[in-house]
């Protein structure tokens, strides 16, 4: 089986009301709310994945975050192989990252998602989709 190594960040912003956290709403090959993940390019670091990725999804540049590396991995199967880059995958590993955006603008890339929302921790995790996402985000973000 081939593994689509990739990154994964849970965005998190300072309020008022203390901290928000960031879940887009997929509606790429699935519909549901998630944090942002992406795969990385062939001879891409992670690092510059995530970078990439960010900038995408969100439309954040590097100096607009903090980036804190977590011990996590997330990996799932996809539900039918995908094919990206002229190759076939059958699931993802992706690093997981914390990451402490400056304020709460975002720029979404609506290829991939419809909408975006901050949420408090505890409406976070009733949101997220998928049981092992959301496993990892309440271990994360305790």
């Amino acid at each position: 089986m081939k593994i689509r190594k990739g990154v994964a960040a849970i965005i998190w912003t300072r309020t008022k009301k203390g901290k928000k956290y960031l879940l887009l709403k997929r509606k790429q090959y699935w519909t549901g709310w998630e944090w942002l993940k992406g795969g990385r390019k062939k001879n891409e670091s992670e690092l510059a994945c995530l970078e990439r990725e960010l900038k995408e999804e969100a439309g954040k540049k590097v100096e607009e975050y903090i980036v804190e590396k977590t011990n996590e991995i997330f990996s799932f199967k996809y539900q039918r192989p995908f094919v990206h880059d002229n190759e076939l995958w059958n699931g993802a590993r992706n690093r997981v990252y914390l990451i402490e955006f400056n304020n709460s603008k975002v720029k979404l890339d609506k290829d991939e998602h419809s909408s975006f929302k901050w949420f408090s921790r505890k409406d976070a995790l009733k949101k997220i989709t998928w049981n092992d996402q959301r496993k990892i985000f309440e271990k994360v973000t305790k």
